[in-house]
């Protein structure tokens, strides 16, 4: 692998890809939204910046004149945790914007693309398996990338463009959004007491530098169209993890006491199996090892929360 286009590469996840692409010496693309707010985080760094934003991905032949790009990392996304993740209107043109980038790959002969899945598609699939009424607006993020990762991986097929859409839940320092990890940590420096399920679900975290080594590491010696999972390879009961970031951000909050309200949530409390976060094609096929055990990973994006508000 030579050269790379990454998308929403001033994203949480896609910013800390970029650096390890640059590490390994890869060329980088870098497509980021017009006037894009976060564009600095990319600016120490030697690569190309390609403005265009989500609907437009059909005019990236045009602003892309290489044809020697090895591969694609699809990140950007628009809406994951808050309102927009709600909007199918949103949700829908993120499925288009998928499909059309596959399309530009075929016209500009990328031979691999990656995407970024979710854990969200796997309880997704076991809720809607249900006997019940369905009536959770988030299922329009859920679907969405569901169907992105299903119709990709068949396009992808269709014009000889390896596929992969690992599954993952990360964490990590310099994350704004308001997904599980970071609520915690802020509500306890707010001094407040997170509401949470009972935490007895299976459940597994990476830190984002694991997520950004396994999707190089998948683009580079993945087996085409292996549905791998990128974790920690410690899956456990979810409660189990959550106690950690509480102690973390107890101790740093001037060792407060402040309790977690497990089992105030009891609703859309999905049990998947523990299979689904097994790690051993991801490890066999491209020797990929998570580097920063959680505890580490928590007390860092702790920190980086505590100092940036």
């Amino acid at each position: 692998m030579k050269k790379a286009i990454v998308t929403g590469a001033t994203g949480f996840i896609g910013k800390f890809l970029v650096r390890e692409l640059v590490k390994q010496n890869i060329e980088v693309i870098a497509v980021v939204r017009k006037n894009s707010e976060n564009i600095g985080n990319l600016m120490d760094m030697d690569i190309r910046i390609i403005e265009c934003n989500l609907a437009e991905f059909d005019n990236l032949p045009m602003l892309i004149k290489d044809r020697n790009v090895d591969v694609v990392f699809h990140i950007a996304w628009q809406g994951v945790s808050d309102s927009d993740a709600r909007n199918q209107v949103i949700q829908l043109q993120n499925l288009k914007s998928t499909l059309d980038l596959i399309d530009v790959c075929h016209e500009i002969g990328v031979k691999t693309f990656v995407g970024c899945g979710s854990m969200h598609e796997a309880e997704a699939l076991v809720e809607m398996s249900e006997d019940k009424v369905i009536s959770n607006m988030g299922f329009m993020y859920k679907s969405a990338k569901t169907s992105a990762h299903w119709m990709g991986k068949a396009k992808c097929g269709q014009y000889g463009i390896h596929f992969f859409w690992p599954l993952i839940n990360t964490y990590g320092e310099e994350e704004k959004s308001a997904r599980l990890v970071n609520t915690i940590i802020r509500k306890i420096f707010n001094n407040e007491s997170p509401a949470l399920s009972a935490g007895n679900q299976v459940y597994d975290f990476v830190h984002v530098i694991g997520v950004a080594r396994a999707l190089y590491l998948i683009a580079d010696k993945g087996i085409d169209g292996t549905n791998y999972t990128i974790g920690s390879g410690k899956a456990k009961p979810l409660k189990e993890f959550l106690m950690v970031v509480g102690q973390v951000a107890n101790r740093l909050n001037g060792n407060t006491n402040i309790p977690l309200g497990f089992g105030q949530i009891t609703s859309n409390v999905i049990m998947l199996p523990k299979e689904i976060f097994d790690l051993e094609k991801l490890k066999s096929d491209t020797g990929f090892e998570p580097s920063i055990p959680f505890e580490e990973g928590i007390e860092r994006t702790a920190k980086w929360i505590q100092k940036n508000g």
